[in-house]
């Protein structure tokens, strides 16, 4: 399987997130279920008011999400060499009408069982985040800059300079 494929196996299987965010300037994480659109890749969540990283997007947009695959039983060297994707974007809120044109609500219903639940409470909002730029690693040695609408400009960050490693002697 391609980097370009694996990525969108990883986005379209994963059922959440971890979402980054600044609290009172401070860094916090948290996990979020998330749904994607394509041309250009977006990425949707379900946020409650009720959460405090709602209230941090709200103060601040800028954002990141980790999404990776579990790790394997019995194979303790799977935890190093995650398939994982992570992105910088830009957080916007979107009302019900929007997120409903956007397709953002069809999807995350055919996705979550519990969005009848979750979308009927009246302090849960779509936010919107797109992405400004990601990496992703693929295994040990398949580590990837992302660019471009889709980021599926993958380029290869190879090994630096074994003569290179810092503290070496010049």
């Amino acid at each position: 399987m391609s980097a370009q494929e694996k990525l969108r196996a990883l986005l379209e299987t994963q059922p959440v997130a971890s979402l980054a965010v600044l609290e009172r300037g401070a860094p916090a994480v948290s996990l979020v279920p998330f749904v994607v659109q394509w041309d250009p890749l977006r990425f949707a969540i379900v946020i409650s008011d009720l959460s405090p990283h709602t209230q941090a997007l709200r103060e601040d947009p800028r954002v990141g999400l980790l999404i990776h695959e579990p790790p394997t039983a019995g194979d303790p060297r799977s935890n190093h060499a995650l398939p994982r994707l992570m992105v910088s974007g830009t957080a916007q809120f979107l009302s019900r009408e929007e997120a409903q044109v956007q397709g953002f609500e069809v999807l995350y219903r055919s996705k979550y069982e519990i969005a009848e639940i979750i979308l009927g409470l009246a302090d849960f909002h779509f936010c919107q985040i797109t992405p400004t730029g990601g990496s992703f690693i693929q295994g040990f040695g398949q580590a990837f800059r992302l660019s471009g609408p889709n980021l599926d400009q993958l380029e290869h960050l190879g090994r630096a300079d074994p003569g290179s490693r810092l503290g070496a002697a010049g």
